[in-house]
């Protein structure tokens, strides 16, 4: 639900109250009866089963969490965005931030780069005497609102003052975007085998700098995997691919001296488009890691791989319809390396 605009309600102080007592309910309500729901439902059980580890951080810690069981977070890019905005009041509190993130493993594809955010296993605290697990969810899919922006960082600041060893925080919190870049690089770097994974996409395809992207984001639309969403009758999907097609074929007529790079969610289009001997994909099966816990090493890569590829083009496109989901994956990694980032319209 938006934030309540230029309402005739906001004139005068007994409007402006009544106006900001709304949108306090509407914000703050839906994320704290979501944390004292996991809480009660699934984190404190699930810790209940654990046991502290034998050298548990002695100072007091922030530790962003993800584990198998919670599946609330979203995918890569919502996680990553949480990371990033859990770090930056860390850093302003000068609270010592790690990361747990299973079972994907992050150290196998991204690793510290001017901060270290790796705990041990046995630095970990499972005793709920000791560790306050929590939620901090986002459900405004405007991530430009600087009041629900103002809303989570209200919240973490009350957890980070919650008298515990560590504080885990299970979040996709938003961020400022102008503080993203920045500091995922403060944070990471790509892992060795990730980065000559990247070296070798960025020598077949001409180097930083020198293409264009253009993402699609189907999700189950054509049938390849269950995801959320509509799914397209089969008789519709080969009619629904040509018009994806002809959106990257209109894309290269406005940009012929540029190579692009395609990434999608599904196989079967990416199969179809990479036909064209103007388009680059990188080969890989595709997963989201919300719903993904079984993948293998190489399997999860490509996420990586597709980010910083994103990252490094000159201009990043998202297509859209009233069908395909919009992610917000291409347009983080647009804000890696401050590129160009637009969305267009299929076809």
């Amino acid at each position: 639900m938006p934030e309540l605009k230029n309402s005739k309600y906001r004139s005068g102080s007994i409007g402006s109250l009544v106006y900001k007592l709304i949108n306090s309910v509407l914000y703050f309500t839906p994320i704290l009866l979501s944390n004292l729901k996991f809480r009660k439902s699934l984190l404190l059980p699930l810790y209940n089963k654990k046991e502290d580890g034998k050298n548990v951080c002695k100072e007091k810690t922030i530790v962003y969490m993800v584990q198998k069981e919670t599946t609330f977070s979203g995918g890569l890019s919502d996680r990553l965005r949480g990371i990033v905005g859990i770090y930056a009041e860390c850093k302003k509190q000068d609270l010592p931030f790690k990361l747990v993130f299973e079972p994907l493993h992050l150290q196998d594809y991204l690793e510290p780069n001017q901060y270290n955010w790796i705990i041990g296993e046995d630095e970990i605290a499972w005793n709920t005497k000791d560790v306050y697990p929590c939620t901090l969810l986002t459900y405004h899919a405007d991530t430009n609102n600087r009041y629900q922006h103002f809303v989570q960082n209200t919240i973490l600041k009350s957890y980070l003052r919650k008298p515990y060893k560590q504080i885990h925080v299970y979040s996709n919190m938003i961020c400022k975007d102008e503080e993203y870049g920045p500091l995922f690089n403060e944070l990471f770097k790509p892992s060795v085998d990730l980065q000559n994974q990247l070296d070798y996409h960025l020598s077949q395809i001409g180097g930083r700098g020198t293409y264009i992207s253009c993402t699609f984001r189907f999700r189950q639309l054509l049938g390849d995997f269950k995801e959320g969403g509509d799914v397209l009758p089969e008789q519709e999907r080969e009619a629904y691919i040509l018009r994806a097609i002809h959106t990257v074929e209109k894309l290269h007529g406005e940009n012929p001296t540029n190579r692009i790079l395609v990434t999608a969610d599904s196989g079967t289009f990416l199969n179809r488009v990479k036909e064209l001997d103007y388009v680059y994909v990188i080969p890989g099966e595709v997963v989201h890691v919300g719903f993904t816990f079984d993948a293998n090493k190489q399997t999860y890569m490509k996420s990586f791989v597709d980010m910083y590829m994103l990252s490094y083009a000159s201009t990043v496109y998202l297509v859209r319809d009233e069908l395909m989901y919009h992610s917000g994956f291409p347009y983080r990694a647009a804000l890696l390396n401050s590129v160009e980032y637009k969305e267009i319209n299929l076809s």
